[in-house]
């Protein structure tokens, strides 16, 4: 069968699955979301599998996230008939100006269709989840507590995999049974230069040389990609850590995603989980903790070889001046250069070529699409954090955790666009449209007797919102 046949099907199918599943193809979207990065290569690699077939099942997740999308519209006007959280009206000014710069792009300016697809893919991709969360919330609120409880299992279970897919496979294991370096250059259309060819993995996935004595590469499980791990797993971290109440098992778990997190040797996951439990610590007054959370990291920096050695290597590399530190640069360029570069008024259109700040989200928003989308993006962080300074009740802790991620996507951003990845902030995104939705009356996540609730799943219930 070609492309479009299989495509065809994949669309069937998918609209197939909300006509009959509803809202449960939350279930379906999320594991197919986890497990597909791995799943194809493998499916390519070992078990022969036509590129067409692949390369049609790569955008199901993307074909299922649009069919639900819809029909949480259709909800929200037939079920629901309330006017939409405020942010997201900053949200949707956002991504309605992104869609519009794509069009004039491609019938003025002659942007080449495929790439302006994939930039457009990426702006719309917040919008999508939170409305998708958001109906979820108001319509079906206890199923978007269970699922929330379940999401958080789910991903300390493949957190729990990921460290074992670490540090048992063989080095030749991705080369020989999962070679996701002809995947990616074969279906998906990547350059060679982004991929490690010799070792079958992206170059985001090879070790960092501290660490080389543990394993010649970083931990992605079955995400596919140590930055879509590490975002994945921390936002069942932080509920675990600041939300849930605490029950025996708690701690395994924040063990297990903790290592999980670290073995991804994401810097920028670091520093998501830092800024936000720090600002959950100041803001519920947890100076003891505070100073552990703070002193613990710093005192295994200084004192662990390999950590001593990273800490070493990335502070020299942090220097300002230091040329070769894109992530240096990205932040000092942007604020110097890109309000100055007559190019980003409108943006430059979606090729590559036109990334002149490295490393920098603001930096991909001003050069794509223009200042405007930087603007409004930022419109839309300040208006969902002064949203949810005023909560519902039974939704204190859960503001507070929103808020604190609110402040980590401002601070990796300086980065990279991170949250307009699908894989790894699509959690990220449910759990924040949750606390939208909650923040006005018609869902909380306290809807039972917590007796009741105990005997139904013990241990996965929100803390007392007394903070």
């Amino acid at each position: 069968m070609s492309y479009p046949g299989y495509l065809g099907l994949v669309i069937v199918l998918c609209i197939l699955a909300v006509y009959f599943l509803r809202l449960n193809c939350l279930y379906v979207l999320f594991v197919d979301a986890f497990v597909q990065n791995t799943a194809l290569p493998l499916l390519y690699t070992s078990f022969g599998a036509s590129r067409s077939l692949v390369a049609s099942l790569l955008i199901s997740k993307e074909i299922l996230l649009f069919v639900l999308f819809i029909y949480c519209v259709y909800l929200w006007r037939h079920e629901v008939q309330r006017p939409w959280p405020k942010p997201l009206y900053a949200l949707f000014v956002f991504t309605s100006y992104c869609v519009l710069r794509v069009g004039i792009g491609l019938l003025f300016l002659g942007d080449d269709p495929w790439l302006s697809f994939r930039r457009l893919r990426l702006a719309c991709l917040p919008l999508q989840f939170l409305i998708i969360a958001i109906t979820v919330a108001r319509t079906e609120p206890e199923f978007a507590r269970k699922f929330l409880r379940q999401m958080t299992f789910l991903l300390a279970f493949l957190a729990l995999v990921g460290i074992l897919m670490f540090m048992l496979p063989p080095s030749d294991f991705w080369m020989s049974h999962a070679n996701m370096a002809d995947y990616g250059m074969e279906v998906k259309g990547y350059d060679p230069s982004e991929f490690v060819e010799s070792e079958g993995i992206g170059n985001t996935s090879a070790g960092r040389e501290a660490f080389l004595f543990l394993s010649s590469f970083r931990a992605f499980g079955t995400f596919g990609d140590p930055l879509a791990m590490g975002f994945a797993l921390s936002a069942p971290f932080l509920l675990l850590a600041f939300f849930y109440l605490k029950r025996w098992f708690t701690d395994p778990l924040l063990v297990v995603l903790g290592l999980a997190v670290f073995v991804t040797f994401d810097r920028s996951v670091w520093i998501f989980l830092f800024v936000a439990g720090l600002f959950i610590l100041v803001r519920r007054r947890k100076y003891k903790l505070l100073a552990a959370f703070t002193l613990v990291p710093i005192l295994a920096l200084l004192t662990i070889p390999p950590l001593a050695e990273f800490a070493r290597y990335e502070y020299e590399g942090l220097s300002w001046k230091n040329p070769e530190n894109d992530h240096a640069q990205g932040i000092v360029w942007f604020y110097q250069r890109a309000f100055t570069d007559p190019g980003n008024i409108i943006g430059k259109g979606p090729d590559v070529s036109v990334e002149k700040i490295p490393e920098s989200g603001y930096g991909f928003l001003a050069e794509h699409f223009g200042l405007a989308a930087y603007i409004t993006w930022m419109w839309f962080l300040f208006s969902a954090y002064r949203y949810l300074r005023s909560r519902g009740p039974g939704q204190a802790r859960l503001a507070l955790l929103s808020q604190a991620m609110i402040l980590g996507i401002f601070v990796v951003m300086h980065f990279s666009h991170y949250p307009f990845a699908f894989i790894g902030w699509l959690p990220i995104w449910y759990l924040f449209g949750l606390t939208v939705a909650g923040k006005s009356a018609g869902f909380s996540m306290v809807a039972k007797p917590k007796a009741a609730l105990a005997g139904h799943l013990p241990g996965l219930l929100p803390e007392s919102d007394n903070a």
